[in-house]
Order: C-alpha cells, then structure tokens, then sequence
C-alpha cells in the first residue's frame, strides 16, 4: 500500500508555485488551487462514486481535482492550468474540461492525444508517458472559479 501523504504534498506544493507563476506572468492578483484526490469505485456501467482517499493501492484509479479561484477584484486572461503527474501514475484519458493539452516534460505542451512519429508512422503517445496536463482559460473573471479533474491508476509497485 502507498502512503500518498508525501506525494500529495509535494503535488500541492507543485500546484501552488504554478498557480503563483501563472497569476504572476498574468501580472494580476492572486489565483488560488486548492486540489482534492477521490478514489474513484466504479459502479454500474456509466456510474461512478468518489470517495475521498489518503492512501492508495496499485491499480486504484483516482481523480485529481483542482479548484481555481480568482480572488481579485480584476478578470484574469489567457490562464495555463497545468495539473503535474507523477510519475507514478499513469493518466486514463479521462479529463474534463475535455480540450486537454498534455507534456511529456511539463514544459511543452500540444493538444492531447499526444502522437509521435515511429518508424515513418504517427502514433499515439502512451498515456503513462504523459507527465502533466493543462488548460487554457480565456478568461476567469472575479470571483469566478473553475474546477479541472483528470483521474489516473496508480502504477504497479515494481
């Protein structure tokens, strides 16, 4: 069994300084993440119940979600929320909002499915090569909040 305490910190640490940054070189006020991790336990087909969770199995399938919050009196524009993956997760595919942007470096991102090319041929990037994810806010006025999830199956121990 995983103790996810450590890593969770240090993921919300990761979240605060790249909320900081973004609202930063936005040159606006504070944008606020505040990050919730749910273990999902699928129910019947196309049903789902979240349990909060701080400690996981290998196999679990979690959802990451993260409320922004603009805390300002001014609109915040063109916004980069990235969510970071560790490394041992592996992302799902399932995300919302779903215009996702992904990284396999959490540096350069492009429109997900992330595709490569192999041997003359474009293919799609494995999912558990993704690193982190982003969303792109047109704009977030005051007060306003947004909430991005993407859920993810924690690795194998090795």
């Amino acid at each position: 069994m995983f103790s996810s305490s450590k890593s969770i910190l240090l993921f919300l640490s990761s979240l605060s300084i790249m909320g900081a940054a973004h609202a930063a070189a936005a040159n606006t006020q504070p944008l606020v993440a505040e990050m919730k991790v749910f273990e999902v336990d699928a129910k019947q087909k196309g049903q789902k119940e979240l349990k909060a969770t701080d400690q996981v199995k290998p196999n679990s399938v979690l959802e990451y979600r993260v409320d922004y919050s603009n805390v300002s009196s001014n609109s915040l524009k063109n916004l980069k929320l990235n969510l970071p993956l560790p490394e041992y997760v592996t992302y799902t595919g399932q995300s919302a909002p779903k215009d996702t942007y992904a990284s396999l470096d959490g540096k350069s991102f492009a429109k997900a499915p992330l595709t490569r090319v192999e041997n003359g041929k474009k293919v799609n990037v494995p999912l558990r090569e993704y690193r982190a994810l982003q969303w792109n806010i047109s704009e977030l006025k005051p007060k306003q909040k947004v909430t991005v999830s993407a859920q993810v199956r924690v690795n194998a121990s090795k």
